[in-house]
């Protein structure tokens, strides 16, 4: 009784889950962007969802975003300028900073002008160096008939706070107006989560008992993402054995696949929470980036096909 896939490991802002503290988060970062002055500061680990939640907030009435990831920690000032004329549809390569914020000013005076506030969004901003938060800065500043268009949001690991402290202690950086930190879920906010996605995907009754709810958490250790790689594989695993309902002991079946294939003895056992306070909450080191294993997928469905095949001559003999 699904319509739609319901544990997609990409960030899918129509499946986003607002906890109560995530509410407070997300309505903080809205005040800050759409009333305040200065920078917005989104931290997490990988896998906290950071991009849904932003991709939540580019759904804003009046806002129009842009992101510029940051690969790089050697980009130049013109490299981030360059990137920046891409995302707002300028068709040609800047030699100088100085014609891009030429051609810039005027995009932002026609296209944009109708939008309340242009966000930019810079994505994976732990790698940002000196130079490029500089940049940054001038963008944030940047004014146009007489008002501020611009609000420049810092999306990154917890690293990032550390970075911008360091230009805070220069005396050269805005003003921080909104900083929210995402960390993984607690046990019953992870059966929420579940129940919440499934109900999107078309499912109103349960499909995960309790003890899979249990297996899930303390497997995931309560990551989004990988919350939604341990559901994808234990509903392959469910269906190849023909269930109507997943419990702990498919999950733990298919977990031996996926402690190999995610590596997640390395994910931190933290009881996580989000904080949306004025203060940046003290966090542990990140964890390794952790990308969907997707090379399973082909051999669990077929594998469950086979399952399934088995099941179906049997019943008909």
């Amino acid at each position: 009784r699904l319509s739609r896939e319901p544990f997609s490991a990409g960030p899918d802002p129509d499946f986003l889950w607002l906890s109560e503290k995530h509410a407070a988060a997300f309505e903080s970062l809205k005040k800050g962007i759409l009333e305040r002055e200065g920078c917005v500061l989104l931290t997490g680990d990988i896998g906290t969802g950071k991009t849904t939640l932003i991709q939540h907030l580019a759904r804003l009435g009046g806002v129009a975003v842009a992101f510029v990831a940051i690969h790089d920690t050697g980009m130049t000032r013109l490299d981030f300028c360059n990137s920046l004329a891409v995302e707002f549809g300028l068709k040609r390569r800047f030699e100088r900073r100085e014609s891009f914020y030429a051609n810039f000013k005027n995009v932002l005076l026609g296209k944009c002008s109708a939008y309340k506030k242009v966000l930019v969004v810079i994505d994976e901003a732990q790698r940002l160096n000196p130079e490029i938060i500089g940049e940054a800065l001038e963008l944030a500043g940047l004014e146009l008939a007489g008002r501020n268009p611009l609000k420049v949001v810092f999306v990154g690991q917890p690293g990032v706070s550390e970075l911008l402290k360091q230009e805070e202690g220069r005396g050269g950086f805005k003003a921080i107006a909104a900083r929210c930190d995402l960390k993984p879920f607690t046990r019953q906010e992870t059966g929420r989560y579940l129940e919440h996605r499934l109900k999107v995907a078309g499912r109103d009754a349960p499909l995960f008992t309790e003890d899979a709810v249990k297996e899930v958490h303390a497997l995931s250790k309560g990551y989004p993402r990988l919350i939604n790689i341990v559901c994808d594989h234990a509903l392959l695993y469910g269906f190849g054995s023909g269930l109507n309902e997943i419990d702990g002991r498919v999950v733990r079946e298919c977990s031996r696949d996926l402690t190999v294939a995610l590596d997640l003895d390395d994910a931190p056992a933290q009881d996580g929470r989000l904080s949306s306070s004025g203060e940046t909450a003290a966090v542990p080191d990140p964890p390794p980036p952790v990308q969907p294993a997707r090379s399973w997928r082909p051999f669990l469905y077929i594998a469950a096909a086979v399952r399934w095949g088995r099941r179906a001559w049997r019943s008909s003999r």
